[in-house]
């Protein structure tokens, strides 16, 4: 046996005490009684293992002081000595007590020691079984709340933990944010939409300590301002109609990870006021509840917009801001940063080509430097749009041409309604603007074949036919 296990021995006779402690002082801390009532004092005092009692016993019989001790402790070894012959009356005794095993009179050392022995390792195998049951149910609760952020996210190269780059420009930004990864503070990361904001968020979580823990991202503007306290916060049952249960909010999710507030210029000011609150005090308060759940989670916030600009204007706190703002990141945008197209070039066409099954044997040589002579408003997610219906628009083991590439990047303009598009339009806006974007492109690759247009498109010429008048291509 790894340790002394603690056995209380109860016998009102001390010829039979003295047997039992005989029998088991070699390998058991011995506690010893003449009586039951004076055998129950020792088991509240002493975190007792194993008790052996003998049944017949003035005052409080073997049997109820076994009973007795279920409640003080459930998991001690009880083992009872009887001289019963009736059976029945014996079986009703040890369900009362609970008893392990009895041992009828009278009893053998070795034949005790056995038993003994054997009661003390299923004791063991039924801890270690409920030891197991709880971690698995702590496992099975986590997976149900990873599962459930899984659900939040959607899938996007864009959010690729890996981050290209070529230019002096990034290789400074990620100097910086590789300085602050394991120094636990608050970082506010500020650039354009599209300029990879998130990525960087992830990057830093994923090279710091807390990168074996969840990294849960929040786009603050997207959630309603009636809801967002309680999607951050969680509630308790009954806070509210439809609060059927409690529910964890996403700061409690992060706990021990990081969380990233995406858009956080769009947060409602009496969510900034409560925000605040858990920034200085590492502590959430769940909506009706009357306590507070201390949390570890490391806060990154991003923003396009500028703060200071939104604090005059008394549309964000002064105090959250400077809260936020103790580590600022800046990302310049793409326009700043020409020496990255080519290489994001080069590694959004080998992730989209991949996702869509095609071989793309050659680039145009000109399709790189228009690229770099485009602006970019739309930045890195603009860039990996565009080069996805490229990928779209090839054939399988074919080339990426010039006439391929959208007429105003061609034209090396800013333009503000492709940036609407990606930006500020509804998703099925988008869409329409986007498969109108291909359609032109593959007619005018094929000459204004609509029969050859329709094969490469994977549709009906009826069906081009539908789509044109639908966006009025002539």
């Amino acid at each position: 046996m790894e340790r002394k296990y603690k056995m209380l021995i109860v016998d009102d006779e001390k010829s039979n005490l003295k047997k039992l402690k005989r029998t088991f002082r070699d390998n058991f801390e011995i506690f010893e009684a003449l009586s039951g009532v004076e055998g129950f004092e020792i088991i509240k005092k002493n975190k007792i293992d194993i008790i052996i009692a003998d049944q017949k016993m003035p005052d409080m019989t073997g049997i109820e002081l076994l009973k007795r001790s279920i409640k003080i402790n459930p998991d001690i070894v009880r083992i009872v000595l009887t001289g019963y012959t009736d059976v029945e009356d014996l079986i009703d005794a040890i369900n009362e007590g609970r008893v392990h095993r009895y041992v009828t009179k009278p009893w053998n050392p070795d034949e005790l020691k056995v038993i003994v022995n054997q009661a003390i390792e299923r004791m063991e195998l039924i801890k270690e079984n409920n030891l197991l049951n709880e971690k698995l149910r702590i496992l099975n609760e986590k997976l149900k709340e990873e599962n459930f952020l899984l659900k939040r996210e959607v899938k996007e190269f864009f959010n690729d933990s890996k981050i290209v780059f070529k230019s002096d420009e990034m290789k400074r930004v990620l100097e910086i944010a590789s300085s602050i990864v394991n120094v636990d503070t608050t970082i506010l990361i500020t650039g354009e939409t599209g300029t990879g904001k998130e990525l960087l968020a992830r990057y830093i979580h994923k090279n710091s300590f807390r990168k074996d823990n969840l990294f849960i991202p929040v786009n603050c503007g997207a959630i309603p301002s009636e809801l967002i306290e309680s999607e951050l916060f969680g509630y308790k049952k009954g806070a509210f109609s439809g609060a059927v249960n409690d529910k964890k909010g996403l700061f409690q999710l992060s706990d021990g990870g990081t969380i990233f507030l995406d858009e956080i210029g769009e947060a409602p000011l009496n969510f900034q006021v409560k925000l605040l609150r858990v920034l200085q005090d590492r502590e959430i308060w769940p909506v009706g509840s009357e306590n507070g759940i201390s949390v570890d989670v490391r806060v990154i916030a991003a923003t396009n917009r500028d703060l200071k600009e939104l604090v005059e204007k008394g549309k964000f706190r002064e105090d959250l801001w400077y809260r936020l703002n103790v580590f600022n990141i800046h990302i310049p945008p793409l326009k700043g940063r020409k020496d990255d197209i080519e290489a994001l070039f080069i590694y959004f066409l080998r992730k989209i080509s991949k996702k869509f099954n095609k071989n793309i044997i050659q680039v145009e040589d000109d399709v790189i430097d228009i690229f770099k002579n485009y602006s970019w408003p739309g930045n890195v997610r603009q860039l990996q749009n565009e080069i996805e219906r490229l990928v779209l628009l090839t054939h399988d083991g074919g080339k990426i041409t010039k006439s391929m590439i959208s007429p105003e990047i061609v034209k090396g303009k800013k333009n503000i309604d492709r940036k609407e598009i990606f930006i500020d339009m509804p998703l099925k806006k988008k869409m329409a603007q986007f498969e109108k974007g291909i359609i032109k492109s593959t007619l005018n690759n094929c000459n204004g074949n609509r029969s050859k247009a329709a094969r490469i498109l994977g549709i009906t010429r009826q069906s081009l036919l539908q789509k044109m008048k639908k966006y009025g291509i002539s």
